[in-house]
């Protein structure tokens, strides 16, 4: 039977569904104690004073940790990981803020305690006496303001600037040519379980043992160890079941080296689970970007010159690499449009708002939010049709492997394809009957479409985050499979793809193929589980593990069936020879390891192990050798088309469908691809609709709590129409690319377009997200204040 390709449930559902699950604030080593953290509820201040004697005198505080402290003992965070083509500034970070506080919610001061409730009451008696400074509240600006990093001559963290042919000439000389702003509003990142640690050193064998809810154990291992001087060896890392994770758990975070500094300290295990006031303001946002435009166009809307100048608002800088989602969003214009004279330009500011950390899309969704955006605006200025706009100027399925703007190299792609299954899914040639309906129900229904385009499997050279990843492969005597890979899953359940990989090339049952991850003692070296990488690369790797194994196994049932290697065929838990006789991949084990120097194991290896590691094609890290640089391996794609009602007197917006087609190349389980994709387009609906993490004028967040942050809900879901197409990929095994980041980034510009089609008689344009009922009625009213 042929395992890849059918829809198999997770195999962690049931754990789930049952609360039976393992998370790290369900890891509870004898003698454990809680760490709280105090922060910062000024967005610039000097710290003129500590006092941490009464909170160190309660008999139930076991330590308290400061910034200048921990300065002093050398704790220091440094930044990791580059790019090649640009420059970007960054700084040395002790855990704890020393000196001055640069956003609300930094850390100031550590408590360890016996338990949550004391550490606490122990953050009460802390006297920190601030001297408040002026606050860089928004990137504009930061751009002229004087520099809040000492050493740093302005405020600009990163510029990105890119071109292709002569847009000035061509926008100079176009017939036609618009111009315009549009900005993303700031995104928190709000998986149901917050970041979280448990640190355990062990006095007598010098090693430190961390249980953390992280995407990247290895990762964490090798960051942790280099601050605390510990050997690599000596740290082991533990993912338990992660509660959702969406990018924001890359390591590393300050708190995770607390937790281990006071871990070694005292001796005993500290566990810290963040709380969601902390996450909302210190775990890390995302976008916050306005842009610039030119575009210059025909009539007939083809697109020829495109000119954006991107301003991202990175908040105060850390030592994560949220920063970089700015640069993809760039290096993703114009994306999957074939436009010849292009020129970006992107700068990242520093503020005093909350740091950048990943966040599902990193980038991408951004560049799929001006793009659209833009499309849409052309086609409103030419008078035709949206679709027909973007079918025009779609870069053609033969232009492939396609080097964009900035370089990096596409794969593969039949971008028209989607878009026109997505109008069929939606019913495009029969809305216009639906809108009069609606409409004479005193109802406003409106269509909008929109496409993204997706690079998945970052390789970023020297920062441990690279095109890699390894596994390891074994069968037991008695048949069974023990698959230990360097990928994590975050919930997402990679797990049982991986499953269905190695089940199909070893010929076995599925049941018989138990995969294991997330733990640095076990598992070989992998970078973990980020930008839709688990299946390519872990499957991959897994897959050539397995495929090793299979040679042998090949190898020892022919000899047992007095033939060759090459004329048996291994399917369903069976070597079958050319006259048809078989023996069991069971007995075949049992040979391996019951005769190991029998005459079926002449010439081949003991035992049945072994560990591949994969590196993936289409990643350029040497320009000066290769004439390129590429990051990206492989693009999925896909296409949105929504219906929405407008209620004109509120400005509410409420989803009635969406249709989405995919194409991410060959998919190994389609269940778990639906359920990404699902979750993911109401992540997008959240951004377009509803979530925005905004500050007042002296950079203090109005949303701290759930209260203030709107999430989409199970009454804001939508009715979720999913096509699959596939494009495979020239360059990843069986041509597959990945879906974990797909579907987020078209449903706010689909949005936007279908709103403006919904009060087309108000002549409204949309430039900026969330379209909130407040600023839809603003919209309505400002066109019919004029």
């Amino acid at each position: 039977m042929t395992h890849v390709g059918r829809p198999v449930p997770g195999r962690n559902n049931r754990v789930c569904a049952a609360g039976a699950g393992t998370y790290v604030d369900d890891v509870r080593p004898a003698g454990r104690t809680v760490m709280a953290v105090l922060r910062s509820p000024h967005a610039h201040a000097r710290i003129v004073r500590v006092d941490i004697a009464a909170a160190a005198a309660r008999p139930d505080v076991a330590l308290v940790l400061d910034g200048a402290g921990l300065r002093a003992d050398g704790i220091v965070v440094r930044p990791g990981g580059s790019f090649a083509n640009f420059t970007v500034r960054q700084s040395d970070r002790v855990p704890l803020a020393v000196g001055v506080v640069r956003y609300v919610g930094e850390p100031v001061v550590a408590i360890v305690a016996e338990d949550f409730v004391a550490a606490r009451a122990a953050l009460d008696l802390v006297e920190v006496e601030y001297a408040p400074l002026s606050a860089l509240a928004d990137a504009e600006s930061a751009l002229t303001a004087p520099p809040i990093e000492d050493g740093w001559p302005d405020n600009v963290m990163v510029d990105y600037p890119f071109v292709k042919g002569d847009p000035d000439a061509v926008l100079a000389a176009a017939a036609s040519v618009l111009r315009g702003s549009l900005r993303c509003g700031r995104l928190a990142p709000s998986p149901i379980e917050p970041r979280g640690i448990v640190s355990s050193w062990d006095p007598y064998r010098e090693t430190l043992t961390c249980w953390a809810s992280t995407q990247s154990p290895h990762v964490l291992r090798t960051l942790l160890a280099a601050v605390v001087s510990l050997p690599d060896s000596a740290v082991r890392v533990i993912q338990p079941q992660v509660g959702g994770a969406f990018g924001s758990k890359l390591p590393m975070f300050g708190e995770d080296v607390l937790t281990a500094v006071a871990s070694m300290r005292l001796g005993v295990p500290v566990a810290w689970t963040e709380q969601r006031h902390e996450y909302l303001t210190a775990a890390g946002h995302s976008r916050d970007v306005g842009c610039d435009y030119e575009v210059a166009f025909r009539p007939d809307g083809r697109i020829t010159a495109l000119a954006v100048d991107l301003l991202a608002d990175l908040g105060a800088p850390t030592t994560v690499a949220g920063w970089a989602m700015s640069i993809v969003t760039a290096g993703c214009l114009p994306g999957s449009y074939d436009i010849g004279d292009v020129r970006v330009r992107m700068r990242g500011v520093v503020t005093n708002r909350g740091p950048w950390q990943a966040y599902r899309g990193y980038g991408k969704e951004v560049a799929c939010f001006v793009m659209e955006r833009i499309l849409d605006h052309v086609a409103r200025a030419t008078g035709q049709d949206r679709v027909d706009v973007r079918l025009r100027n779609f870069l053609p399925p033969t232009a492939f492997p396609y080097t964009q703007p900035c370089g990096w190299i596409t794969d593969s792609g039949d971008y028209a394809g989607t878009l026109s299954e997505a109008a069929k899914l939606i019913d495009y040639a029969g809305f216009e009957r639906r809108r009069a309906e609606a409409r004479a129900q005193g109802r406003l229904l409106g269509i909008g479409f929109a496409h993204e385009l997706t690079p998945e499997g970052s390789s970023r050279p020297d920062s441990l985050l690279g095109g890699t990843d390894s596994a390891t492969v074994r069968i037991s005597p008695r048949g069974d499979v023990t698959v230990l890979t360097g990928v994590t899953s975050p919930g997402t359940g990679n797990e049982t793809g991986i499953a269905q990989v190695v089940a199909d090339t070893l010929g076995c049952d599925l049941e018989r193929v138990r995969v294991e991850q997330g733990d640095t003692a076990s598992c070989p070296h992998g970078n973990g589980n980020y930008s839709s990488r688990s299946m390519t690369f872990g499957g991959a790797s897994a897959r050539l593990a397995a495929g090793e194994l299979r040679s042998r196994l090949a190898a020892v049932g022919a000899s047992i069936l007095c033939t060759t290697a090459e004329r048996v065929r291994i399917a369903d838990g069976n070597v079958t020879g050319p006259t048809g006789t078989t023996v069991s991949l069971d007995e075949v084990a049992a040979e391996v390891y019951r005769n190991p120097h029998g005459r079926h194991m002449t010439g081949l290896p003991p035992g049945l192990e072994a560990t591949r590691s994969y590196r993936m094609p289409n990643v350029y890290h040497q320009p000066d050798v290769d004439g390129r640089y590429n990051q990206y391996p492989t693009w999925s794609f896909a296409s949105a088309a929504c219906v929405v009602e407008v209620d004109e007197e509120t400005g509410a917006v409420r989803v009635d469908q969406f249709a989405l087609v995919h194409d991410s190349g060959g998919i190994v389980n389609p269940l778990l691809a639906d359920a990404q994709l699902h979750g993911a387009v109401l992540q997008g609906v959240g951004a377009g609709l509803y979530e925005e993490i905004s500050y007042d004028d002296t950079a203090l967040p109005f949303a701290q709590t759930l209260r203030e942050y709107t999430l989409p809900s199970a009454r804001e879901s939508v009715d979720l129409l999913l096509g699959h197409r596939s494009t495979p990929s020239p360059f990843t095994v069986d041509g597959r690319k990945g879906v974990g980041e797909s579907g987020i980034s078209a449903p706010t510009p689909a949005l936007a377009s279908a709103i403006e089609d919904a009060l087309r008689e108000y002549d409204i344009q949309l430039t900026q997200a969330p379209f909130a009922p407040a600023r839809v009625w603003a919209a309505i009213h400002r066109k019919q204040v004029s």
